[in-house]
């Protein structure tokens, strides 16, 4: 049985991304994605069984990576308005830092088998337990998780997408705050 590498494991899920973002789900077969990484197909299924199970695997790993980054940034004793702001602030800025990532996961969570298998929620728990406390001490509105992940992360993901704006990034950022703020705070 052969050993696992991380690091060739790691450079398998780039390739995959590479790909997907290339040429689309569809376009990224298996020994497309060995020949990007550099290994061999059989390599490919030393760590999974299939392409399916890679795509939702790394699919999973890397929707959660938005949240981990805002898991950094956020703290239980912030004020309501700073808390707003830092995860729309924070939800931009790793669509900036992270562009891959963010536009793989923006494209495999369109393909409805994958996001059956990959539900946000699930990826999203830390942030939505810290939500949960906040509107607890009566400083958000009491929401369901589904419309506060809509109006939170949603708007801030179209900004990310849509980058060529008639108004500054910063001017849109500062409004969209405004705009969560008065929706969402007490």
């Amino acid at each position: 049985m052969r050993l696992k590498d991380q690091d060739k494991q790691q450079r398998i899920k780039d390739a995959m991304v590479r790909l997907i973002l290339r040429e689309g789900i569809d376009g990224a077969s298996v020994s497309k994605i060995a020949k990007e990484a550099g290994v061999s197909p059989a390599t490919i299924y030393v760590y999974y069984d299939s392409k399916e199970e890679m795509l939702a695997e790394v699919f999973r790993e890397y929707s959660r990576a938005p949240y981990r980054y805002l898991m950094q940034r956020v703290r239980p004793d912030m004020d309501g308005d700073t808390l707003i702001e830092t995860i729309v602030r924070g939800c931009y800025s790793f669509s900036r830092e992270h562009e891959d990532v963010f536009s793989f996961v923006e494209q495999c969570s369109r393909c409805p088998t994958l996001s059956e298998r990959v539900s946000e929620e699930e990826c999203s728990c830390d942030i939505l337990d810290l939500i949960h406390s906040y509107q607890t001490r009566g400083v958000l509105r009491t929401y369901s998780d589904w419309n506060v992940g809509a109006v939170l992360f949603a708007p801030v993901r179209f900004l990310a997408m849509n980058r060529c704006m008639q108004t500054s990034e910063e001017d849109q950022l500062s409004e969209l705050i405004r705009m969560l703020q008065a929706l969402l705070l007490y």
